[in-house]
């Protein structure tokens, strides 16, 4: 729901009523305290009210602070003059009173992405949001749009229904959109102008309780958190004698690009500067990944990509500049084509090509045995390009279906698995045998010989 508050003052939730006041917060929990203390509890869709616990005489000043965070104090002003802060446990209070009063909520979800408070529509657009609620069969549930302000906005709804395990999910799918057309009217700007204007829209269940909770945002945005990542080492450049755990920093490097490792991709740089985007950068660039990862490749070799000797690659760069940190040995101070005979030799021209452009076709591919997390760094390689050293840093996280072994090689490891436990039983039978045999005509004890005097 969207709601509009028109306070006295700028900074608070809360207005006055006489000597009562009246709390609301984030989470839709309205809050009555009563001159004498006395606090009672209703939620937003509901009609009534319920008395919670005394916290307090009826005598002491209090007051209630609602944090931006969505907590909640007890303010006293105390006789001696000094002020005490105590935190109110309004979540545990509303449970406690809705045990005693068997209030449950009738659904068990209700969801929608209604991600922000305002959309705006102009002419031609539309907005599509879906609410979603999941609740137990039988009760008949469902989701209620009411629409307030002038009827200027068509709807069209689109309801799915699923039903599984003695639950129910109803989603409803409502595109808002102006079906107006202004060509060719004497009153143009009166039409336009009555076409206009603000459209307040609540979706809300059929059926609510003070124990239900409110709607959740569902948003395509991903929240960004520090993560610890893995890299086995076997995944590594330098193959380190163990594991290697990072931790992903996600103020840094950004929202990782979330990619099948089925799919091959070619970086897309460009160029800014203090004003915003200048152009794209259509130069040579090459990629690394900052903590060592090589377990990926690129798709053209060098032949592919028209060189007449072997062009640099990491590992040579590595080999030529051992005593630099992996991020110095290759750049455009070093930087040699491969479209010449005379500027090298010509080696294996089989080998990937690790040079990167806009026009080339060249993309990095991910191995398939597994899923990861890549953080790459970008330099542009062409000594023409620029007089600065350009960076950037972009991050890829690899997922998919990892495939399963062929058929042939699982059906040959169950037959070797059957042979040899068959042939160690065949084996341990006929031992067996040998021993038996050994035993049944050798008798257990030796007989005595008996001296002749």
């Amino acid at each position: 729901m969207f709601i509009l508050v028109i306070t006295e003052s700028t900074n608070s939730s809360s207005f006055f009523m006489l000597n009562d006041v009246i709390y609301h917060n984030y989470y839709g929990n309205i809050l009555i305290k009563m001159e004498n203390n006395v606090i009672f509890h209703s939620k937003i869709n509901t009609r009534d009210v319920v008395k919670l616990h005394l916290w307090t005489n009826n005598t002491t000043r209090a007051f209630i602070l609602l944090s931006t965070s969505g907590y909640t104090y007890f303010l006293y002003a105390l006789d001696n003059g000094t002020i005490q802060i105590q935190d109110y446990p309004l979540s545990l209070e509303i449970r406690s009173v809705a045990f005693t009063t068997k209030d449950k909520c009738p659904y068990m979800a209700f969801h929608n992405n209604v991600a922000r408070v305002f959309y705006f529509l102009d002419k031609g657009e539309t907005l599509t949001l879906w609410t979603q609620i999941i609740y137990p069969e039988n009760t008949g549930l469902y989701v209620v749009v009411e629409s307030y302000g002038p009827k200027i906005l068509e709807e069209s709804h689109d309801i799915s229904f699923e039903a599984a395990f003695g639950h129910c999910t109803k989603t409803l799918t409502i595109t808002f959109y102006q079906n107006v057309d202004y060509e060719g009217l004497y009153d143009y700007f009166e039409m336009q102008h009555n076409n206009t204007g603000l459209v307040m829209v609540q979706l809300r269940p059929s059926e609510y309780s003070k124990t239900c909770p409110i709607a959740q945002k569902v948003s395509d945005e991903q929240e960004i958190n520090n993560e610890e990542c893995l890299f086995y080492r076997s995944y590594l450049r330098h193959q380190p004698s163990k594991n290697l755990k990072v931790r992903y920093i996600g103020k840094k490097y950004g929202c990782p690009l979330r990619l099948d490792f089925t799919e091959k991709f070619q970086p897309v740089i460009q160029l800014f500067d203090d004003n915003g985007y200048v152009k794209d950068v259509g130069a040579n660039f090459i990629v690394w990944e900052i903590h060592g990862r090589d377990d990926y490749s690129f798709n053209n070799t060098m032949a592919q990509s028209g060189c007449l000797h072997e062009a640099q690659t990491w590992k040579s760069m590595i080999e030529l500049n051992k005593h630099l940190p992996l991020e110095e040995v290759w750049g455009p101070e070093n930087y040699i084509h491969c479209f010449s005979y005379a500027m090298g030799k010509p080696g294996d021209l089989d080998q990937p090509y690790e040079i990167i452009n806009s026009s080339n076709g060249n993309h990095i591919f991910w191995p398939l045995g597994h899923s990861g997390m890549y953080v790459f760094r970008v330099k542009i390689l062409d000594p023409n390009y620029s007089f600065c050293n350009l960076t950037a840093m972009f991050a890829i996280e690899t997922f998919g279906l990892i495939p399963s072994p062929s058929v042939y090689l699982v059906a040959a490891f169950l037959f070797v698995l059957m042979l040899l436990f068959f042939t160690i039983l065949i084996l341990s039978y006929f031992q067996y045998v040998k021993i038996y045999r050994q035993y049944i005509y050798k008798p257990l004890h030796n007989p005595r010989k008996h001296k002749k005097n």
